[in-house]
């Protein structure tokens, strides 16, 4: 399979266009898939065209967690990408809230009103070998959780604490090994890790790829982080976008294959 890195906050080749914001494309032998759709920006479709990509061809586009970041350029992909089924977990569609004030409306996304669609509330198969999963409330550790600044607005219309149940990672099968593919982490990096090993039986991943949200981990609390880490064999780490710098660079002080995966990143899994 072939990963290419469609929208990220960095380029890594020339023509293309940085966003806060995250997409990814893969190619599979059983087809094309879309993870997230990019940021506000709208840059999606330039770099999609710098890259030689058809959405024309998508069979799936799997939306990690619904911030805008992540769901912006849905509407311009779903009616042209007239095969693809949309699959997204279960809560996409509550009003998410930003800032430490939670005035901000920063996603919410009912994809129950497209054409195709599927409501992920466990694991489902996208494609042969590819599979997107959530991580149950009752299997995360809270303690690798980071919420700062991010809210929802609950049944009540109370604005609480942002409980990320919809978010939704991606563990695909090859001839390489599993590898897994992130959209923000926002259930824990380990816990996501741990609940692929659980529920697919991972002895070691191959590559891990895409945001990690350690963007939100105090540096004083890395050394922590990263000792979890090191729980999981890891042959390649590609972190991206929620990342940040100080945080890949603890990653790379630690682990031996490191990287930054920005645009025009491309990954043969």
């Amino acid at each position: 399979m072939k990963l290419t890195v469609v929208v990220d906050n960095l380029c890594c080749k020339s023509g293309l266009l940085a966003e806060w914001g995250y997409c990814a494309h893969l190619q599979s032998e059983s087809g094309e898939i879309l993870l997230d759709t990019g940021g506000p920006g709208h840059v999606l479709e330039h770099n999609l065209r710098c890259l030689n990509l058809s959405v024309s061809a998508l069979k799936a586009i799997v939306l990690s967690h619904s911030h805008y970041d992540h769901v912006s350029g849905i509407l311009d992909l779903v009616y042209r990408a007239k095969e693809a089924v949309v699959y997204a977990g279960d809560g996409i569609q509550t009003e998410r809230r930003g800032d430490a004030d939670a005035k901000r409306r920063n996603g919410g996304f009912d994809i129950r009103t497209l054409p195709k669609h599927c409501l992920v509330k466990d694991y489902e198969t996208v494609l042969a070998d590819v599979y997107a999963f959530t991580v149950p409330k009752n299997e995360r550790n809270p303690h690798f959780v980071c919420c700062r600044n991010l809210w929802e607005v609950d049944g009540q219309g109370s604005i609480v604490p942002d409980g990320f149940e919809d978010d939704l990672s991606m563990a695909v099968l090859t001839e390489n090994g599993w590898s897994l593919l992130l959209g923000c982490a926002h259930a824990g990096l380990p816990n996501i890790l741990e609940r692929a090993k659980t529920l697919f039986g991972i002895e070691e991943f191959d590559t891990i790829v895409g945001g990690t949200h350690l963007c939100s981990v105090s540096p004083e609390h890395y050394d922590e982080w990263l000792d979890k880490l090191s729980q999981y064999k890891v042959c390649r780490w590609r972190p991206n976008h929620c990342t940040s710098f100080k945080a890949a660079s603890a990653l790379a002080a630690r682990f031996t294959d490191v990287d930054w995966a920005g645009c025009g990143t491309v990954l043969e899994l």
